[in-house]
């Protein structure tokens, strides 16, 4: 497995740290070829707070999605990537220059959390896709309970949902006047309200209850996620209600 965290730095320079110059190297050459085959045109990026340690999450359709989000994004981002993409002719060789953190699917991959985790200290922002695969048809997936599980360890980081469309239509051909359009559509920042002892910790239930707890927390979330897409590609969370929930207190 391959993956990377960010360097350390205080909440008050997080706008301002500089970004790894593979980073800077690698994302120049990703944007470019986006920019060659694909528009991309980003909503409510006024959303994203500017300070603090976060985690965008999307709704997963192409293995382009986390890409164009932290190439868009003024702060450093760091996306969680199957690690069968670090084998892919060339787009491997990219997404390893580019710094992602490679994640083994279907099961607890330590490594992988760690770094997550890293990233999360230092302050920085971690994109992540609760489903823990790519849509097929483009319609939500139940996701996992994984995103409120890494949120746990970082219990004051903010949340934000980023609604991808149009990516399915990226192709590796030179259309160049009519690319097509990817939309990124940002969602309104929450943290979970997260149960807490008399000390002021985290004190979820143990076992099975607190999997459940996990479970709600994360479909509070997806149901924020929703909201932001279209009807017709809100899936497993058409018939979820949105607005206020007792998991989530938007910032």
């Amino acid at each position: 497995m391959e993956m990377h965290s960010a360097t350390g730095g205080d909440t008050a320079s997080v706008r301002r740290r500089s970004i790894p110059l593979a980073r800077r190297f690698f994302g120049t050459i990703l944007r470019f070829l986006i920019w060659l085959f694909l528009r991309v045109e980003v909503r409510g990026e006024s959303h994203v707070p500017d300070v603090g340690a976060g985690i965008i999450y999307y709704n997963h359709i192409h293995w382009l999605d986390p890409v164009i989000i932290c190439g868009q994004l003024r702060r450093y981002a760091i996306p969680l990537t199957k690690i069968e993409a670090s084998r892919w002719p060339v787009v491997g060789w990219l997404l390893k220059g580019y710094q992602v953190i490679f994640i083994t699917r279907g099961a607890v991959d330590r490594g992988a959390l760690k770094a997550t985790w890293e990233l999360l200290q230092d302050g920085d922002i971690s994109v992540i896709s609760p489903e823990g695969t790519r849509s097929l048809d483009g319609r939500l997936l139940t996701a996992k309970e994984g995103l409120a599980f890494v949120a746990r360890q970082a219990p004051d980081c903010w949340l934000i949902p980023a609604a991808v469309t149009g990516t399915p239509a990226f192709r590796w051909q030179f259309p160049l006047i009519n690319r097509p359009t990817a939309v990124i559509t940002y969602g309104q920042p929450f943290r979970y309200r997260w149960p807490r002892n008399e000390h002021g910790s985290v004190a979820l239930p143990d076992g099975r209850a607190g999997r459940e707890t996990l479970r709600e927390m994360t479909d509070a979330a997806m149901v924020q996620l929703a909201q932001c897409l279209p009807a017709e590609m809100r899936g497993a969370y058409a018939d979820a209600a949105g607005g206020e929930d007792r998991w989530l207190e938007f910032i």
